[in-house]
């Protein structure tokens, strides 16, 4: 299907990004960067590539044959419904965030491919400074907000909460500040119980099959 906006408003006020009847909001990661030159800049985990900041990133693809998102081609810019599905690299510099799609979208069975897409809002991990925070915003003209669970841990516990998903994924900068106050105690005790349940299995004595004691069978 093609999204065609009527006229290129801001979504959000910064952005170069259509106010169509209704873009599509879906779930994604960024990688903010580790050196200096890129500590302000939304990068593609896979692709390495930086978003730019206030104008509609455009998706590419190295055949000639069709413009992104290809219907038999994996390219375009990706998102999903469903935070919990997404899929994460090592680095605790990933971040969390909405994106808005529009242009020609191809669905898929777990969200979208598009061929223009702007960030909505950002989330990230204890390990992303005020400062940094503060200035990815002011870049990219979008709310960047801060979790005190790792990204990847808020995705997960999202997944499990899809009311409150959709309030993060649609409301506004206050709805969303609202909700992360009131919600993120609980989400830290859910994530530290997670987190011990997982140390405590890792610690557990794992016997092979060979390994294991047997039971003294009484013979007659």
């Amino acid at each position: 299907m093609t999204l065609d906006p009527a006229r290129h408003d801001a979504l959000p006020a910064a952005a170069v990004a259509p106010d169509l009847p209704h873009p599509i909001l879906g779930w994604r990661t960024w990688r903010i960067g580790r050196r200096a030159a890129r500590r302000t800049d939304l990068i593609a985990p896979l692709a390495g590539l930086p978003w730019p900041a206030r104008q509609a990133m455009a998706a590419s693809c190295g055949s000639r044959t069709h413009s992104p998102p290809g219907d038999r081609c994996g390219c375009g810019l990706y998102a999903v419904a469903d935070p919990g599905t997404l899929e994460w690299g090592p680095s605790d510099h990933e971040v969390l965030g909405v994106v808005a799609l529009w242009g020609r979208v191809v669905e898929g069975t777990r969200g979208w491919r598009a061929s223009h897409g702007y960030p909505r809002l950002v989330v990230t991990g204890p390990a992303i400074t005020a400062e940094q925070r503060a200035a990815l915003s002011r870049r990219y003209g979008v709310p960047v907000h801060r979790s005190a669970v790792p990204a990847k841990a808020l995705a997960s516990l999202l997944g499990a909460d899809a009311a409150r998903a959709d309030v993060l994924r649609r409301g506004t900068e206050a709805e969303v500040d609202a909700l992360l106050a009131a919600r993120m105690p609980d989400w830290v005790r859910r994530w530290e119980l997670r987190r011990a349940q997982a140390e405590a299995r890792a610690r557990r004595p794992r016997w092979s099959a060979l390994g294991r004691r047997r039971s003294p069978v009484l013979k007659l």
